[in-house]
């Protein structure tokens, strides 16, 4: 094989970008499919949100595993083994004929899957450090913007021409095999020699570092709001503003697009302006965003929704690359665990609320602007906080 330092940095971050692309294509390809969902297989409402709830906790408890095994075993190995999983779950999710069957799948899809939310983070951090790598992760952060824009208008279309629900949840094990055979004839090892065996040291060695623990918790805060909207936003559309599969599709995609522009501002602004300054401009656009969305209780509005959506989403594809930067250079030797770490943290309060808030009483569209503005707020906190650490 080609020794990974040997091949350009250009052709890992086109390969990295791309594999990053397969976690929020499976979150985002169900946001369409929830009425034909329930109705093909008579789901409840808790189960229409606990298909996307189980697969936000398979990605969390997935994550230490991913990131024990790539700082153990290594990148490469972790990485197949995690697609051969999520080819699993995804296949299962896609034949499911009750909701037992689905939801196992889901969860196990995203068990599996959490390995592309660490080994490319893991990859890159073993290529390069300091602004290349802030750099870098502002590019992989780009397919967390292009596939949830894309996903609900791709499921809804397939769902409508392309022979039902099933087309479009098969469209994840197809593209997890595809990825599954590029990385083993393409995705050589980078794990440097010196880097920590794993355990779960990791975990208060980070929460030592007050700086980075503060961004972490906040970056998890402020991304569970995104989780909130797959959720909870069809709904909330619908009640709040009447529109209908096909709409939803497009808003929800189209104002995903935010978080593109939020992760080029932070490939952009990578030479010039530190991380956590990034993160907390982040954190000031997810209030913003938050508080047009809160609005909307009082004055329902399709162009309110959108823009709350839009800047939300911008300030998220901002303080995303920008906290996991932070995080993974205060821990160079444990890249692996300390990015899983992050990232479950994230995914856990990501699922907590995503499947917490179907169970708080009001409209769908009252649950959502409450959870969203405390959960941001909680961010800002956190944020603040590690500003202050920062300076002592």
């Amino acid at each position: 094989m080609t020794p990974a330092r040997e091949l350009p940095i250009r052709s890992w971050l086109i390969w990295l970008t791309a594999i990053a692309c397969l976690p929020p294509l499976g979150l985002n390809v169900l946001v369409p499919l929830d009425t034909a969902l329930r109705e093909a297989l008579q789901l409840t409402a808790f189960q229409g949100q606990a298909a996307i709830a189980l697969y936000v906790l398979g990605l969390a408890v997935g994550q230490p595993l991913a990131g024990w095994g790539a700082d153990r075993w290594g990148r490469r190995r972790t990485l197949l083994a995690g697609l051969f999983i999520g080819l699993c779950g995804s296949a299962m999710a896609a034949a499911a004929t009750n909701a037992t069957i689905l939801l196992a799948g889901r969860c196990l899809t995203g068990l599996g899957l959490s390995v592309v939310l660490v080994v490319p983070r893991a990859t890159l951090r073993d290529l390069c450090s300091g602004a290349p790598l802030q750099r870098g992760m502002a590019i992989i952060s780009v397919a967390f913007a292009f596939t949830p824009a894309v996903a609900p208008v791709l499921g809804w279309w397939l769902l409508a021409h392309g022979g039902g629900w099933r087309v479009a949840l098969g469209v994840v094990p197809l593209l997890v095999a595809l990825g599954g055979a590029v990385a083993l004839g393409r995705h050589v090892e980078t794990r440097p020699a010196g880097t920590t065996l794993p355990g779960w040291d990791t975990l208060p060695a980070l929460w030592q570092h007050r700086t980075p623990r503060w961004v972490a918790i906040g970056f998890a805060a402020i991304s569970s709001v995104f989780f909130l909207l797959i959720a909870q936003g069809p709904a909330a559309l619908r009640e709040s503003v009447g529109l209908d599969g096909r709409e939803i599709a497009w808003v929800l995609g189209g104002t995903y697009l935010g978080f593109l522009v939020g992760s080029l501002w932070a490939m952009r602004q990578s030479r010039r302006t530190g991380a956590l300054a990034l993160c907390h401009a982040g954190g000031a656009l997810a209030a913003l965003g938050a508080a047009m969305i809160a609005a909307c209780v009082w004055w329902p509005s399709t162009p309110m929704w959108i823009l709350g959506m839009l800047v939300y989403s911008t300030g998220h594809g901002l303080i995303f690359p920008s906290a996991l930067s932070v995080v993974m250079q205060a821990l160079p030797a444990r890249a692996g665990m300390a990015a899983a770490f992050t990232g479950m943290l994230q995914m856990a309060v990501g699922a907590l609320v995503s499947g917490g808030a179907a169970l708080l009483p009001g409209h769908a569209t009252q649950r959502t602007a409450t959870v969203a503005l405390l959960m941001v707020g909680a961010g800002a906190v956190a944020l603040l906080a590690a500003q202050r650490s920062a300076r002592t």
